[in-house]
C-alpha cells in the first residue's frame, strides 16, 4: 500500500439467513478497525446478506478510500478467494475508474488459527476424558438423580454433579442448563429436553414426571438435570414427591442457586455489615400461569430481596416496593444471563429502574437485586470487568496476527 492513498478495508463473510452470523462479520469488522487502527473499515457478504461486495465498495469509496484492502474472513481459498471475491470485487471495481484494489490471503490456513483450533480441540478433549480408574460418583440403576447444574458457568458445577452425569444412561435437562455442561455425558446418554420457558411451549410437569419414573422402571440410571438448585423455584419438591409416591429410589444433589451466585458474579453481595443482615428469595411470578403474584412484596421487610422470574413483570414489582414503603431512591440491579460470558447488567433505583430495564431490552432469565448492597458494585464488579478484558486481548492477538 502507498502511503499517499487513503486505505479502505472490505471485510467480507459469506452471508446467511441467520442474523447472528452476520452479525459476527460485523463484530469481527469492528474489532479489526480498532485494533489495527484502520480509519476505515466495512463489512460485506458474498450472498443474502447486504451490504454485498459491490454496495461495501462502494461506501468506503464515498468515505474518501482511494484503495482497499479485500479481506476474505475465514472464507474458502479455493472457491472464494480465487473463485466468487476476484469477480465480484472487479465488478465492484469498475464502477470506481481510478480506484485501486487487492485482495488478502484468508485466515482459514494462517499457522496462528491452526494453533489456536488444535488449542480449543485439546481443551475440549481434556473437559468430558473420563479416567479409567474413575472412582468417583457413579450413578446407580433404577435411581433418579435431582441434580442442581448452578446458574450457567460450567466452573460452578458441583463434582458430584459431574460424576453423575458422566455416569448415567439418560439426562432430562431444562432450558437454563448450559449446552456445555451435557458434554461431561458420556456420546450414547439419551438427552431428553424438558424445558419451561415463560410465554413459550412448556412441558407439563406431569409429563416429566411420568418420563423420570418411566425411565426408572426400565433400570436406567437418570439424571434429571435442572438449572441452579432443584429445590428453589425448580419444582425438584413436586419432582421427588412423584417419585416417591412411585417407590423410585432418588436423591438430591443441591446446585448453586441463581440467587447467590448471579449477584455474587456482578459484584453485589448479598449481605454487608454495614448494609444488610437479611436476605429474601423471591419468585415474581405464579407457579401455574406465570403472572405477576400481587402484593408479592408487602410482607418482605428483609434489607435486600433477590427476585428470580420477574423482570417481565418489574413495573408491577417497583410498584408494590413502594406500597410496601421502599424509598424510591433504594438501589436496584437486574442482571441478565449472569455467570455466562454475555452477562448484562442495568444498575438503576426503585424509580428508574423499570425504563432503565426496558432502554436495555432486558429479558429472561434475569435475576433482579434490591437493597443498599447494590450500590457496592460499582467497587466490587469483576466479572463484566475480566470478560471485556480477556476478549481485547484476543482481538489484539488477532490484529498483530
Amino acid at each position: 500500500m502507498r502511503s499517499d492513498l487513503v486505505t479502505g478495508i472490505l471485510v467480507v463473510g459469506h452471508g446467511s439467513r441467520r442474523r447472528e452470523a452476520n452479525d459476527d462479520i460485523r463484530d469481527a469488522a469492528q474489532a479489526i478497525a480498532q485494533c489495527g487502527g484502520f480509519a476505515l473499515v466495512e463489512p460485506a457478504f458474498l450472498e443474502i446478506e447486504h451490504p454485498n461486495v459491490s454496495e461495501g465498495f462502494a461506501r468506503l469509496v464515498a468515505r474518501g478510500a482511494k484503495e482497499i484492502v479485500v479481506h476474505p474472513y475465514f472464507l474458502s481459498p479455493g472457491r472464494h478467494t480465487r473463485g466468487d471475491i476476484p469477480v465480484e470485487v472487479q465488478a465492484a471495481a469498475t464502477e470506481h475508474p481510478g480506484i485501486r484494489y487487492r485482495i488478502s490471503e484468508p485466515l482459514s490456513g494462517h499457522p496462528l488459527v491452526i494453533s489456536a483450533s488444535i488449542e480449543r480441540i485439546r481443551e475440549s478433549i481434556s473437559s468430558v476424558t473420563v479416567d479409567k480408574d474413575f472412582t468417583g460418583y457413579q450413578a446407580k440403576p433404577g435411581t433418579v438423580y435431582l441434580v442442581g447444574a448452578g446458574p450457567g458457568d460450567p466452573g460452578l458445577l458441583t463434582v458430584k454433579a459431574r460424576d453423575l452425569i458422566a455416569s448415567c444412561d439418560v439426562i432430562l435437562y431444562d432450558y437454563l442448563v448450559n449446552p456445555d455442561i451435557l458434554n461431561y455425558a458420556h456420546a450414547n446418554v439419551e438427552r431428553v429436553y424438558a424445558g419451561k420457558v415463560g410465554g413459550a411451549r412448556q412441558t407439563p410437569q406431569d409429563q416429566i414426571n411420568a418420563e423420570l419414573v418411566g425411565h426408572a422402571l426400565q433400570g436406567m440410571r437418570v439424571v434429571r438435570l435442572k438449572g441452579g438448585d432443584p429445590f428453589l423455584f425448580g419444582r425438584g419438591g413436586e419432582e421427588a414427591e412423584a417419585l416417591a409416591a412411585a417407590g423410585i429410589p432418588f436423591e438430591i444433589v443441591p446446585g448453586i442457586s441463581s440467587a447467590l451466585a448471579v449477584p455474587a458474579y456482578a459484584g453485589i453481595p448479598l449481605t454487608h455489615r454495614d448494609h444488610s443482615s437479611s436476605v429474601t428469595v423471591l419468585t415474581g411470578a405464579r407457579a401455574n400461569d406465570g403472572e405477576f403474584k400481587r402484593n408479592l412484596l408487602l410482607s418482605s421487610p428483609a434489607d435486600t430481596l433477590v427476585i428470580l422470574m420477574g423482570v417481565r413483570h418489574l413495573r408491577e414489582i417497583v410498584a408494590d416496593l413502594v406500597a410496601a414503603g421502599r424509598s424510591g431512591e433504594t438501589p436496584v440491579a437486574v442482571i441478565r444471563w449472569g455467570s455466562y460470558e454475555g452477562q448484562q447488567t442495568v444498575c438503576g433505583t426503585i424509580d428508574s429502574i423499570a425504563d432503565a430495564a426496558k432502554q436495555a431490552e432486558m429479558r429472561a432469565p434475569a435475576v433482579i437485586v434490591i437493597g443498599e448492597v447494590v450500590k457496592l458494585r460499582e467497587r466490587l464488579q469483576w466479572f463484566e470487568s475480566a470478560v471485556k478484558s480477556s476478549l481485547w486481548e484476543e482481538l489484539e492477538l488477532i490484529g498483530s496476527a
